[in-house]
This record gives C-alpha cells, sequence and structure tokens, in this order.
C-alpha cells in the first residue's frame, strides 16, 4: 500500500480509535462494544482508550458526534440546492439517508438509543437533527406554491418515515423485496420525493 492508498487516519490513533467505534458499533451493536474489540480494531494498545478519551463512554460518545456532523454536512449540501432543482435535491437527500440507514443500521439505534429505549430524546441526534428537518420543511414549502407550512411538515414527517422505518425494521419487509437493489431504492426514493412536492389540494396546473 502506498501513502496515496493510505486512509487519512491511518498515522492517527485518535481517528482510528473513533473509526474502530463506529466499526464495532454496526458490527456488534452499541451494548455489546468492548473496549478490547475497539483497540483491536485500531490496531492499539487498549490503554489508549484511556490515554485519548478517558472512557469507553466518551470514545463511543465522540464517535457518534463525529458520525452525526458528517451527515448534517452531507445534509446541507443537499439543502442548499433544494431551490434550483427540489427534485434531484430531495430525492438524492432521501437516498443519502436511506442507504446510510440500510448500511448502518445499528449506528442509527446507538444514535436513537435513549429514544428507544427510554423515550427520550433529548440526546445529540434528535436535537441537531431538528434543525435539518424544520429546513427541509421551509424547503418544501417554498417549492410547492400554496402548501402552507403544516402541510409541509405533515410531508416531511411522511417522507423522512418512509426512509428510515424500513431500515430500522428490515425484517418486517423482507418478504415483499421491495428494496433489495440499487435501482429499487433509487426508484423509491424518487418516487418519495414526486410526492413530497406534488401540488398543493386546490392548486391547478395553470396556477402553479
Amino acid at each position: 500500500m502506498n501513502d496515496r492508498d493510505r486512509p487519512p487516519h491511518a498515522d492517527d490513533p485518535r481517528q482510528r480509535l473513533v473509526a474502530a467505534a463506529i466499526d464495532q458499533i454496526e458490527k456488534h451493536g452499541v451494548g455489546q462494544v468492548t473496549v478490547r474489540k475497539i483497540a483491536a480494531a485500531a490496531d492499539v494498545n487498549i490503554a489508549a482508550v484511556n490515554y485519548y478519551f478517558r472512557s469507553k463512554e466518551a470514545l463511543l460518545a465522540a464517535a457518534l458526534d463525529g458520525s452525526i456532523r458528517h451527515m448534517l454536512s452531507d445534509s446541507e449540501d443537499f439543502l442548499a440546492r433544494m431551490p434550483d432543482d427540489p427534485l434531484e435535491a430531495l430525492s438524492g437527500l432521501l437516498g443519502y439517508y436511506l442507504e446510510g440507514s440500510l448500511r448502518y443500521p445499528n449506528v442509527g439505534r446507538a444514535h436513537l438509543h435513549g429514544a428507544f429505549h427510554a423515550d427520550d430524546y433529548s440526546g445529540p441526534f434528535p436535537t441537531l437533527f431538528a434543525p435539518v428537518m424544520e429546513r427541509l420543511r421551509d424547503g418544501v414549502q417554498a417549492a410547492v406554491p400554496g402548501l402552507d407550512e403544516r402541510a409541509a411538515a405533515r410531508r416531511v414527517v411522511a417522507a423522512l418515515s418512509a426512509v428510515f422505518f424500513p431500515a430500522f425494521f428490515a425484517g418486517l419487509y423482507r418478504g415483499l423485496n421491495a428494496l433489495g437493489t440499487p435501482a429499487d431504492r433509487l426508484a423509491y426514493v424518487r418516487e418519495l420525493a414526486r410526492q413530497t412536492l406534488s401540488p398543493a389540494a386546490g392548486m391547478t396546473s395553470s396556477a402553479r
């Protein structure tokens, strides 16, 4: 492997621990992750966890915080394109969420651990994702003439639920095999985007 092939964090033990923590959360679930597994995956001594993070809990929090902020940054790119091309931007955003949730379901569950287990939505992910949902609502309202804020909000709830629910409960839909290929998933998110951006009730084509 030459230097160009090396991951950007290859020489940074702290970043290797963060990447390994995310990997172990996905492989085993947040409740089954151990310091020993993370250290082995990062190819560092167990003592490095205490040196860089003081505790396993702080390491997991840092890893999950990093993944949230990565998601928020990518979301911003799609949201910024909403005014120019709402359908493509929304399809891209929903597709990004769907692919990420299907690829990393245990990371998603870890982000919502408090919500699933204690009905607690005060954690980092619900708090940081709330402004994204509000911006998406505003983008949908701006893209659909005659759509009021509450109607736009309902459309956003429906679209995001249709994206995240199949990822968290994939086994429920396994018999349908509806999202098994990239083409299936692309068709799915484009249909969701079209529904979300469909004309408001009572609006005719001439009115638009």
